[in-house]
């Protein structure tokens, strides 16, 4: 958050904490609106009416956390014996909360199932279903080089005002909000306005009518035209967004992807793209996790079989009657339903609220993955040994053991939203006793220390066969890495001699709160590089790019250091940012002068040897300009030789850069930028598994086995608050 936004919480934090609760006491009120429909629902509400549930209200770790492959009766989705698969994504119920009724949840409160949207997965050949509808989808298990044909349709249903409980509450219980830019398949003219514009009464009410959605694979290198950007989008009854794609001529409500497979093994995920309503559609269940697997190039010996298990951890909150409640923690006069954060009091882990998983007292192999919208975590295994194999999509040359904290056990694990850490705990020495997850991590408003419970029986059925990862065996490939991965830094913030540096890229992430509408915000918007998602509507980028506004538009081959500062002195506060198609890796990072930086980075809207730009009505020179872009010229490098039309860094940084941690020392496609530090990657446009090159740059070569050059790829704040609110900008690989 920017220091704006800081200084708004730190006065207002109190009255905050007030209108959360009146807005918990009136919501049954307020949400009572009548919103834009394409039925004859007449003057019936379009929300579901709620009464918060506390969260701490009814027993934890109370039922068993649902886990997927040979440890459960849901086996994973095997991709290599069934390559064409249909995934449907439909409403169905579930039972995420320990069923029953608890004294302190209040009188007449029972829980019972919650309203969920899922993945469904079903071989498309035979129509045999393979993972039945879960909120997170049964994992889809894939081969490397065996490409999957996955044919998504959408059949999520529509809110009826006048069935409220009907087939399409979710969309009653998850307001949309028009005010954002977002999908808009009716055509409604709402969306985000320009500075002095209006909204009508109708674009500030909720939505009802066909529900946009679309399928991103999280991690992977592969066509655009399958990658699930937030223009791609489609509804039930055949409504399509700017750039949807598809495979063939299905019918309506379809679309069909290809994905290649042919990158390095490692742990992906697949979740909602839709523009303005991510938030929305992956917090009511469209999200799960997709292995590629590689026998030839994966590290032999880790934990296997039943003693491997996928974990998506996600806060929530809920209400009386046991379904889904998303409130507006931080409001603002322009957002009706949309807030810049959302923080729950339940940790859900494979859609259990706080549950247990019984193990044996030997290792185990997790795969966890971070599926909130805003919260961060630090997670602690008691007192378990914990060794990091594998980071986002790729593995390590060997296992990392996380620090020992002071009383003995692991330093803990930090998981930022859509990252995902592939770790081993032992849990040999703890035979039966009780371990349980917990997040050390703090919440800005709302705490979430207690995860989920580990249950460790008293011995093994088999003996533990698996590597020790405190020995690996580099020679072998046995708890390692068979073929060393790609280097381009040395891990210790320094860029490895030989690699080749094509293009340095400094810019920077803002959250701007116009504080014209006194104690609560009048707008809040997020934004990289201070231009909007459509760089035509933001002038000094239209001056650069004028064809369509993209302009980050990096060679394919290339290799460049992206430099991300956010302008931001709120401690703890980060953005993580993720880049689509292309892994990178973390050289270091840097304290600047943030205040500093922004003060004279505002001043410089205008100025002397700024952009050629005139600024538009209502900014004046010498201040910051929403909406303006950057203030220099994009193209035109700075004095730290780098392109992004910002000020130079160079002469606000303070200290030495700092080495990234060891668990950040792979490959990434999302990586934390801290307020007041400057972030810098090395970004490749190659598949991971391309040698250096010394003194060489592969850039206009490509490598990929399909062209990049084709379509557009997203680079964005993986918040998912924040991307559906201009945090997220396109960008195009170039030959």
């Amino acid at each position: 958050m920017s220091r704006d936004l800081k200084e708004h919480r730190t006065h207002a934090t109190r009255r905050m904490r007030r209108l959360i609760a009146l807005a918990a006491a009136t919501l049954s009120l307020a949400l009572l609106v009548h919103g834009c429909h394409g039925d004859d629902s007449g003057d019936a509400p379009t929300t579901v009416t709620r009464t918060k549930l506390d969260g701490n209200c009814f027993a934890k770790f109370a039922i068993p956390m649902p886990v997927f492959g040979p440890a459960s009766p849901l086996p994973r989705v095997d991709a290599r014996a069934h390559p064409n698969l249909t995934v449907t994504m439909a409403e169905t119920e579930q039972q995420v909360l320990p069923p029953g009724s608890y004294a302190r949840c209040g009188s007449g409160v029972t829980l019972g199932p919650t309203r969920v949207w899922t993945y469904q997965i079903a071989d498309s050949n035979t129509g045999a279903l393979l993972g039945p509808a879960h909120w997170p989808a049964v994992t889809i298990a894939a081969q490397r080089g065996v490409p999957t044909r996955v044919s998504y349709i959408n059949k999520l249903p529509s809110f009826n005002p006048n069935n409220p409980t009907g087939p399409g509450m979710v969309q009653g219980e998850l307001p949309v909000d028009q005010t954002v830019h977002w999908a808009d398949p009716l055509k409604s003219g709402c969306g985000m306005p320009k500075q002095g514009a209006t909204l009508s009464s109708a674009c500030r009410s909720n939505y009802i009518g066909p529900v946009p959605a679309v399928a991103h694979l999280h991690g992977a290198e592969l066509p655009a035209a399958y990658d699930g950007d937030p223009e791609s989008w489609f509804t039930p009854n055949g409504v399509k967004g700017t750039d949807y794609h598809t495979t063939g001529n299905p019918g309506p409500g379809t679309a069909i992807y290809e994905y290649p497979n042919s990158q390095e093994p490692g742990t992906l995920w697949f979740h909602d793209h839709a523009l303005g309503t991510t938030r929305l559609n992956v917090y009511a269940g469209l999200a799960g996790f997709y292995f590629l697997k590689d026998a030839n190039t994966e590290p032999r010996g880790y934990p296997d079989g039943p003693h491997e298990i996928e974990m998506a951890v996600q806060d929530h909150m809920f209400d009386t009657t046991g379904q889904s409640y998303l409130p507006i923690q931080q409001p603002s006069l322009n957002h009706p339903f949309w807030s810049p954060i959302f923080e729950g009091d339940v940790a859900v882990v494979n859609g259990a609220a706080f549950p247990y998983l019984n193990v044996e007292p030997r290792r185990y192999r997790l795969h966890i993955l971070n599926g909130s919208l805003n919260r961060g975590y630090t997670f602690v295994f008691g007192n378990a040994p914990v060794y990091l194999v594998g980071s986002d999509d790729n593995y390590f040359d060997t296992p990392v053991p996380l620090p020992v904290s002071s009383v003995g056990g692991s330093g803990g694990l930090p998981v930022s939203p859509g990252e995902r850490a592939d770790i081993i705990v032992d849990f040999s020495k703890f035979a039966g006793q009780t371990i349980e997850l917990t997040n050390s991590q703090g919440g800005q408003d709302v705490q979430l220390p207690d995860i989920m419970e580990f249950r460790v029986a008293s011995s093994t059925a088999t003996p533990d066969t698996s590597c020790d990862p405190a020995s690996p065996d580099t020679s072998t490939g046995v708890c390692a890495r068979p073929h060393p991965m790609v280097h381009l830094t040395d891990g210790k913030g320094t860029v490895l001699p030989g690699v080749k540096i094509d293009r340095v890229r400094q810019m920077v992430l803002y959250d701007q709160v116009d504080r014209s509408g006194g104690p609560v915000p009048a707008d809040i918007k997020e934004y990289v590089n201070n231009t909007t998602w459509n760089g035509l509507e933001s002038p000094s980028i239209a001056h650069d790019f004028p064809i369509d506004g993209i302009s980050e538009l990096p060679r394919v081959g290339s290799t460049e250091m992206w430099e991300i500062v956010y302008l931001s002195a709120m401690p703890g506060a980060s953005h993580p940012v993720h880049i689509h198609l292309s892994q990178f890796q973390v050289l270091n990072r840097q304290a600047i002068d943030v205040n500093r930086y922004l003060t004279d980075w505002s001043k410089a809207f205008g100025a002397a040897g700024g952009s050629p730009v005139a600024l538009p009505a209502g900014c004046t020179a010498g201040a910051y300009c929403t909406d303006y872009g950057p203030p220099l010229d994009y193209a035109t490098p700075n004095k730290d030789g780098a392109l992004g039309g910002n000020l130079p860094f160079s002469g606000y940084l303070q200290g030495a850069a700092i080495a990234p941690a060891a668990a950040e020392s792979g490959w990434k496609d999302t990586a934390d930028a801290h307020s007041g530090q400057v972030l810098r990657i090395l970004v490749r446009w190659t598949p991971s598994s391309v040698p250096v090159l010394s003194g060489q740059s592969y850039a206009g070569e490509n490598l990929y086995a399909f062209d990049p050059t084709q379509g557009y790829y997203v680079w964005h704040c993986h918040v998912l608050t924040h991307e559906d609110n201009e945090m997220m900008r396109p960008y195009r690989v170039t030959n």
